[in-house]
Order: C-alpha cells, then sequence, then structure tokens
C-alpha cells in the first residue's frame, strides 16, 4: 500500500487510501479470518478424535472391569460350590469311617462270642439270649452253619427270638452229622416282622 499523505486546511496531515488499499487490507483481514477459521476447525477435529478416543477407552476399560467381575464371580462361586462339596465328602468319609469301626467292633465282638460257644459245655450253659445270638451269628455265616467238635446238647435245637432296631427275627438251629467227626450246626431266618413306626 502506498497512502499518500498531504496537508489539511486545519494545519494537520491526513492520510488517505485509496480503493485498492481498501480492497488489500479487505483481502489481508478476511485471509486471516480464513486462517483463524481453518486452525479452530483443526481443533475442534482433534477435540472430537480426542473425545471418541476417551470414549473408545472407557468403553474398553468397563468391558474389561465386566468381564472381570463376572471371572471373580464365578470363581468364587466355583470355590464355595467345592467347599460344600469338600465338607459334604468329608461328612460322607465320617460316616463311613464310623460304620466301618461299628462293623469291625460288632465282628469282633461276634467272634469272641462264636468263640465263647464253640464247646458243647458252653451251650450248654448259655443262657436263651445267648444262643439266640449265636443263632444269628451262624445264620450270618457264608453257608448259614458252624463245626464243632463234640455233640452239641439237643436242648440247644430249637426257635430264638431276636430283637433288633428294625423289628423281630426268628432263628431255629438245625443238627447235622456228624460229618468226619464233626458235629455241624445250621441256623435259618424262618421268620422276620418289622416293628412298627412311632
Amino acid at each position: 500500500m502506498n497512502p499518500s499523505s498531504h496537508q489539511s486546511s486545519q494545519g494537520g496531515w491526513a492520510v488517505s487510501y485509496t480503493q485498492s488499499d481498501v480492497d488489500t487490507i479487505r483481502e489481508q483481514i478476511e485471509q486471516n479470518e480464513s486462517a483463524k477459521r481453518r486452525w479452530l476447525v483443526l481443533a475442534l477435529v482433534i477435540i472430537l478424535a480426542a473425545l471418541v478416543g476417551a470414549v473408545a477407552l472407557l468403553t474398553t476399560s468397563y468391558a474389561l472391569y465386566s468381564k472381570s467381575e463376572s471371572e471373580k464371580k464365578r470363581l468364587s462361586d466355583e470355590n464355595a460350590s467345592l467347599k460344600a462339596t469338600t465338607q459334604q465328602q468329608e461328612q460322607q468319609l465320617n460316616a463311613l469311617m464310623a460304620e466301618k469301626q461299628k462293623q469291625e467292633q460288632a465282628r469282633a465282638e461276634a467272634k469272641a462270642q462264636m468263640e465263647k460257644l464253640q464247646s458243647s459245655a458252653s451251650l450248654a450253659k448259655a443262657s436263651d439270649a445267648e444262643i439266640a445270638a449265636f443263632a444269628k451269628l451262624i445264620s450270618e455265616l457264608p453257608q448259614g452253619k458252624i463245626e464243632l467238635n463234640e455233640k452239641p446238647p439237643d436242648k440247644i435245637f430249637r426257635n430264638y427270638r431276636v430283637r433288633t432296631e428294625s423289628g423281630t427275627q426268628v432263628y431255629t438251629l438245625v443238627p447235622g452229622g456228624p460229618f468226619d467227626g464233626k458235629w455241624v450246626i445250621y441256623s435259618n431266618l424262618v421268620r422276620q416282622t418289622k416293628s412298627d413306626a412311632k
């Protein structure tokens, strides 16, 4: 721009611009405004991209958090289930061990009772309750019989009633033999009645 200057009538100097100068100034202003708008648009695009990235990051983080919580809950449920199963198995094992110990004790008592009554003299002195238990023991043997080295007393060969938790059982002792110098006693369960439920 080449502004012209001249002295005013009031003794001062005034600057005047031509139309070309004004157009040039207007063009520069428009260029500056256009540049500002471009920078604003660029800044807006960058901010939008950052927002989209932040939303994507938050979405991914939430998905990972939800998956982690679900996995944590699944593991917690599995752990609780395993603990319950372990406790149940321990209870079952303890019950089995107690039952096994009870059976072993019963077998030991039965063996002692059997050995005590495996003679004619012992059977002759035994009470009805002892012989009834003896008859039950013989019946539970694999072949339901026992061999003695001497002839048992005839008075033991009859029916015996045994009371159990489930009801009443009646056993009968039957003589057999002698065979090869052995006297055999058979025991058969002839009747069984269940106790009335209370």
